[in-house]
């Protein structure tokens, strides 16, 4: 596999990644806000941003090597082909583990820290933030999520060599 290759895969992956987050996160949130709140520049704010992450998904799709040539991906190596030689199972699946707690923490930690800010809000102001309805299934399914993020950051041998069985 050569360098460019690789880095077409990576940026295909999370263009995919972006697609799926659109799907299952953008798309759900924004339905909530427009239910509780509609006004007109919340709908085009919610128009927008969906149109963003639509955009982006489709450009990491099929521009990827736009993007490899413009920020030089594949210069400044010493081999054009990556050996694999190296890797075995058990680290592909611990590189794996790190990856998706990774992405669990980085995912749901602006959601938990948005809600825990709308709760506190609530409770302390008696303005208008105390008639926002607060998501406590949200909040707690972002509090575990990141729990669940960061058993599998700390616990990747564990689980690696509980997968790697034959």
């Amino acid at each position: 596999m050569t360098k460019r290759d690789f880095f077409r895969l990576i940026i295909k992956l999370f263009g995919l990644y972006s697609g799926l987050l659109a799907i299952f996160t953008v798309i759900p949130n924004n339905i909530t806000n427009v239910l509780f709140q509609f006004d007109v520049t919340m709908l085009l704010f919610i128009i927008g941003t969906t149109l963003i992450v639509i955009l982006l998904f489709l450009f990491l799709i099929f521009k990827a090597d736009f993007v490899i040539d413009k920020l030089k991906l594949d210069k400044g190596f010493d081999d054009e082909k990556i050996q694999f030689e190296n890797l075995n199972t058990e680290s592909i699946v611990k590189i794996a583990i790190l990856l998706i707690g990774g992405f669990l923490i980085i995912d749901y930690l602006p959601n938990f820290l948005n809600y825990t800010l709308q709760a506190f809000r609530s409770k302390v102001q008696s303005s208008e933030y105390s008639n926002i309805p607060i998501n406590y299934f949200n909040w707690i399914v972002s509090g575990i999520n990141i729990l669940l993020g960061y058993i599998l950051i700390t616990n990747y041998k564990v689980i690696s060599n509980y997968l790697d069985k034959k």
